[in-house]
């Protein structure tokens, strides 16, 4: 339940009822215990790692860790096309260094897990500075606990596919914690954020230039915005033009290190086929809104209009008002982003991918969402606890946050002063705990979330409406018991005492404690094929330890493959080559950014999958069926596989697992099976002649 800090002491205090502006609540006289703020952090981290996991060696960071392995030993993917690909064009190149310095002294699992900490607590800190900055008072560290579990807990309203927070070190993220860090510095405290934003902005553009640059100009708006408003933010133009010229110096080194050569990245393909290619084939689901789905859409509208409810608490304070401003300007940006891509079509625009700026946007609504949640829950009657509850629940999932959002609006409309209160005292037990208002309310809310239900029982993949059911028959059976012993509002204690809260710190740490252990059993023992290891192992990954089948494979070739061998293996798959440390002739994920680059991977692309069309068609057919376009390679022949792996200047073939493959004579050799797939080695007398055939899709 919510939690409070005294101004000025760090701590975390319980909170009473709300205040008459209907913002944030002060807390009551005596308040009890405290929990300190740091250690807060580290038990929000524990039931995060206990929830959600920890991801490392997969997803993303698959084809983006070879480029820092590479990096740091040049004999390792030394015939890789996409690791060499970006010997030309490389805006990875600050997020490396980071990860190199933390890697090379920790090792590569290790390494990763202190920047995946290290960002955790930033993302926390900033987040808990910036709401504490726009609610003020002593309700302030309540809010920035629960601004810190909405954001970490977010999934809805996914606009170009970036979360808020994700269970694995990605550089995107490392930026956005630097950037909450700059926004609460420039919102908290002007006086000094001006400069104190610098280095947090100067942080971002160096580890991912892109959403660095969106970062510093979002600030730098922000500060015309503030200065502008005549005094309502406390912002005079002399500070904003120090702020503005701070924000615009911190991203230069960053575009220096990762972009100074990206000037003629274009060059080498027509603007239709570099489309084609860097936008539809290479990230759609990043850059372009028109392919995004209407959930998505509908559930990202909700963040703004959930936020409108709190604006009125949030602006009587000049932070309040200052955060409030950067939102319109977030706002304004993505407008702008919609117009310049599906308008204009501007290939510089799109391929910048502006729309990251959608995740900010949500970020900075849950800000000012979390003081409302915090108002609501002060009043301590059911129905508006509920409330709170269902909004924080609902942001899990797109059409929750629709069903949980229509709802609540309904309740607060519902609950304006319109309707005069009843002189019979036995209505003041109801729900809303005042009156016909919360009869009338309770009435209105229960009505909406019904119909929302029933709508999520029938359209949502996810069965939200379960989520929604469990938790609201929950909270009713204690407010049913509360009831039954006379009391009429709904006040739970806060467990403050010391020897509870270690209790609750050795809950929070005991899966991920002993899923660190479990890394350390030896895969191939009794217990560590046990399904409780393995489970342990793969929900978190402190360990470099292989979880599926072609993560498996990958670690067999490692061990049992010559260092310089090279592969090729279905598109879809995103491991093996970091697993197998081998050069990989093709991965869809795996794709360079400059037009040389686009056009070799493209070759390689339809080559895999046996399509030789022009770009326009072939991204049509990627974007209408991507799973039926590269099955395709599943249904090649073994002599079609090895005439593929000749062309591509392969010499062993990823593929299943079938005895068809390995016919007497034929041009495969089994080397090993891993569940459904296998690797495959050309013979000899084939491998010799791998690369000899000229085409556009060998590497230069």
């Amino acid at each position: 339940m919510p939690l409070t800090a005294p101004a000025g002491r760090g701590t975390l205090s319980r909170m009473s009822s709300t205040d008459a502006t209907g913002g944030v609540p002060a807390a009551e006289d005596g308040a009890g215990d405290a929990w300190p703020i740091w250690p807060a952090y580290i038990l929000i981290l524990g039931v995060y790692l206990t929830l959600r996991g920890y991801h490392s060696l997969d997803g993303d960071q698959a084809y983006r860790l070879p480029l820092l392995l590479h990096q740091q030993e040049p004999s390792v993917y030394a015939a890789d096309p996409f690791v060499l690909a970006f010997e030309s064009f490389n805006p990875h190149r600050g997020s490396q260094a980071v990860l190199g310095a933390s890697c090379r002294v920790l090792g590569l699992s290790a390494g990763l897990l202190a920047l995946f900490v290290a960002t955790f607590l930033a993302t926390c800190r900033g987040l808990d500075r910036l709401a504490r900055s726009a609610w003020p008072g002593t309700q302030a560290g309540a809010v920035g606990l629960v601004a810190i579990v909405l954001v970490l807990t977010a999934k809805a309203g996914s606009l170009g596919t970036n979360h808020l927070f994700e269970a694995m070190v990605l550089d995107r993220l490392m930026a956005l914690a630097a950037g909450w860090l700059a926004v609460a510095a420039a919102v908290g405290r002007p006086e000094s954020g001006w400069w104190r934003a610098g280095p947090p902005l100067l942080l971002a553009a160096i580890i991912h230039p892109s959403l660095g640059l969106q970062l510093a100009l979002l600030v730098a708006g922000s500060w015309i915005a503030w200065a502008a408003t005549r005094g309502r933010a406390a912002v005079g133009w002399g500070l904003a033009g120090r702020g503005i010229l701070v924000a615009t110096a911190a991203v230069l080194p960053g575009l220096a290190i990762n972009v100074a050569s990206g000037g003629a990245i274009a060059e080498g393909l027509s603007a239709d086929d570099f489309w084609t290619l860097a936008v539809e084939l290479q990230g759609p689901q990043h850059m372009l809104p028109h392919l995004w789905r209407m959930p998505q859409w509908l559930a990202g509208a909700c963040f703004p209009a959930l936020a409108a409810l709190s604006l009125r608490g949030a602006w009587s304070s000049a932070p309040g008002r200052r955060l409030v401003l950067m939102l319109g300007m977030a706002m304004l940006w993505l407008a702008a982003a919609w117009a310049a891509i599906e308008a204009l079509h501007s290939l510089r625009v799109t391929i910048f991918q502006p729309f990251r700026m959608a995740t900010v946007t949500r970020g900075l609504c849950l800000v000012l969402i979390a003081g409302r949640l915090v108002s609501l829950w002060a009043r301590g009657t059911w129905l508006d606890r509920l409330r709170a509850i269902l909004v924080g629940v609902g942001v899990m999932g797109d059409w929750m946050l629709v069903a949980v959002t229509l709802a609540e609006l309904a309740a607060t409309v519902s609950g304006t002063d319109f309707v005069r209160r009843p002189r019979r005292p036995w209505l003041a037990r109801w729900p809303g705990g005042a009156g016909s208002h919360g009869l009338a309310q309770g009435l209105v809310y229960a009505a909406m979330l019904a119909m929302g239900l029933f709508y999520l029982s029938r359209h949502d993949t996810e069965s939200g409406q379960r989520v929604i059911l469990v938790v609201s028959i929950g909270w009713g059976g204690i407010a049913i018991w509360r009831l039954a012993r006379g009391a009429s509002a709904l006040r739970l204690t806060h467990p403050t005492r010391e020897g509870i809260q270690k209790v609750a710190m050795v809950a929070a740490w005991a899966v991920p404690a002993a899923a660190l252990l479990a890394g350390l059993v030896p895969a191939d023992s009794t217990l560590g094929r046990s399904s409780a290891v393995r489970g342990l192992v793969a929900r978190c990954r402190f360990a470099a330890v292989p979880v599926d089948d072609f993560e498996r494979l990958g670690a067999w070739c490692r061990r049992n493959t010559p260092a310089d061998a090279t592969f090729v293996g279905p598109p879809g798959p995103k491991t093996f080559r970091l697993w197998s440390r081998r050069s990989l002739a093709f991965n869809r994920s795996g794709s360079p950014y400059h037009a040389a680059g686009l056009a070799d991977w493209f070759a390689r692309f339809q080559d895999h999958v046996g399509r030789h069309i022009p770009p326009a068609e072939f991204a049509r057919e990627y974007l209408s069926g991507r799973h039926r376009l590269e099955s395709r390679y599943d249904a090649m022949t073994a002599d079609e596989l090895a005439a593929l792996a000749r062309r591509q200047g392969a010499d062993h073939v990823l593929a299943t697992a079938d005895d068809r493959m390995i016919p007497a004579g034929g041009p495969l050799e089994l080397l090993h099976v891993e569940g459904r797939h296998a690797v495959y080695r050309l013979r000899p007398e084939l491998a010799s002649r791998a690369g000899s055939e000229d085409g556009p899709h060998r590497h230069r």
